[in-house]
């Protein structure tokens, strides 16, 4: 938010903090934050996260420019809506059944919604004219990168935290 006031217009960098927020949480879901657990849950996260944003790019260019050109009235656009999302979802979850390196669904739900609140609420850069397609590529990218610094800042705080185990008296431990 900060680079969109130090940055000239049309390099403005209207980044989603929450993204981040939300892998940070996932990187401890998957395990990490023990010894050894970062370099395991880096590769069970960013491919899972990386096949959900992909999924959240063809679902919002299934919205934008299959939906969106209809005109059609409420209702039956929120039908096509979640016929488009339904058809979406099904790939998704058939590659966590016979892919190996997708198995961490919450991530590929990470980068799902991710992708779609990105492009949705106008967030990502915007290099050059704004038409359709410049945004929703820059909002798959943008959301990618928000949820790749997630997991490293989940790391950094583990890591510089200098987190010392204190025994305590009672504990089966001591």
């Amino acid at each position: 938010m900060t680079a969109s006031v130090v940055l000239p217009k049309p390099w403005a960098i209207l980044f989603p903090p929450w993204a981040v927020f939300i892998t940070w949480a996932g990187y401890f879901a998957a395990g990490g934050g023990g010894k050894g657990q970062a370099l395991p849950t880096f590769k069970k996260m960013y491919i899972a996260v990386l096949w959900g944003d992909i999924w959240g790019l063809a679902g919002g260019l299934g919205l934008v420019f299959v939906v969106g050109k209809m005109g059609l009235s409420l209702p039956l656009s929120l039908l096509l809506d979640g016929i488009v999302i339904f058809l979406v979802n099904q790939p998704i979850l058939w590659g966590t059944r016979w892919w190996g390196p997708i198995k961490y669904t919450p991530a590929i739900f990470y980068g799902f919604a991710t992708f779609f609140s990105t492009y949705f609420s106008g967030f990502g850069f915007y290099p050059g004219p704004l038409d359709q397609y410049t945004t929703i590529f820059s909002a798959f990218i943008t959301a990618y990168i928000a949820n790749a610094l997630g997991p490293i800042a989940a790391y950094l705080q583990v890591r510089l935290a200098m987190i010392k185990e204190v025994p305590v008296e009672g504990s089966a431990k001591n």
